[in-house]
């Protein structure tokens, strides 16, 4: 299993949750450094108030066994399209760039490095932005971001199916932003040809790391996910991380690790997708496993 790229220099020892306790209770034992086999722990912010996003990172952070903050920036965008004009397609994307980016201090605060993702309606987001907008939203705010010294690790959730991927992950790594190819499917699995296929796309458009997320209809469609993130694993350069979502994919996120997935995404109250796990419980168990 290769390491995400952007975790901090610090992320080695992590602190030990105690599953008998409470959800926020940490462990008095002394923090062990991490198997390098454990997968990095992900877990989304979807807050839309600056006060209430800085309270979730700092909640998350104060966890000591998260590694990385997703701030899922659609909420907001979707709020603020929302008030500024009900009416569809009268999105303003650098204006709503500007707007993510007056939020982004209180998302850094934490400590943690900043996974900042754009999702669409299609891949189970609440932003309804054009192709176009999709694309010159993110431009914006990479361009944005290299004007915050705040000494933050960001890194850019990039949508591979989308025209202008290849552009983003270009912009992103002239400005030092590490890519998270990602690709969804919430009716169903991919074939193993077609993920595989999808995995090598997402290496050859020059991400730094290749995401991708199935529904499950039986647990086969679970071990043809986990079977073809191995091999991709195996195959390619780069991490990679497959997720098989819902009650039915949950050994994914526990046992991924073992099939080379980079990381495992956990849930610290509201949910970002069909099957995360609280974080409390997953990173006890990531623990046993993994030490």
């Amino acid at each position: 299993m290769k390491q995400l790229p952007f975790l901090n220099d610090a992320a080695g020892p992590r602190s030990v949750l105690d599953s008998s306790a409470a959800a926020t209770t940490l462990s008095a034992a002394t923090p062990a450094v991490a198997d390098p086999r454990r997968p990095a722990i992900i877990v989304p912010v979807q807050a839309t108030a600056p006060d209430e996003i800085a309270r979730q990172c700092s909640a998350i952070a104060d966890t000591g066994a998260v590694d990385v903050i997703e701030w899922r920036i659609d909420p907001v965008i979707a709020g603020i399209t929302k008030s500024r004009d009900p009416k569809p397609g009268a999105a303003d994307p650098q204006g709503l760039a500007e707007a993510v980016l007056g939020f982004a201090s209180h998302v850094s605060a934490a400590g943690l490095p900043v996974l900042i993702t754009l999702r669409t309606g299609y891949e189970g987001g609440s932003a309804e932005v054009s192709e176009e907008d999709y694309t010159e939203i993110l431009r914006a705010i990479i361009t944005g971001l290299a004007g915050i010294t705040s000494g933050a690790v960001w890194a850019l959730d990039v949508e591979i199916d989308r025209g202008g991927a290849a552009e983003l992950i270009g912009a992103a790594h002239n400005h030092g932003i590490s890519v998270v190819a990602s690709h969804h499917n919430f009716a169903g699995t991919d074939s193993a040809e077609a993920l595989a296929t999808m995995f090598a796309a997402m290496a050859e458009a020059g991400a730094d790391v290749a995401k991708i997320a199935m529904m499950p209809t039986s647990s086969a469609d679970v071990a043809e996910l986990l079977r073809s993130t191995a091999l991709a694993e195996d195959d390619l350069e780069i991490p990679v991380l497959g997720i098989s979502m819902g009650q039915l994919g949950r050994a994914s996120r526990v046992m991924g690790a073992d099939f080379g997935s980079c990381a495992t995404f956990a849930q610290l109250g509201e949910s970002s997708a069909p099957g995360q796990i609280a974080v409390a419980d997953l990173a006890g168990m990531i623990d046993r496993l993994y030490g």
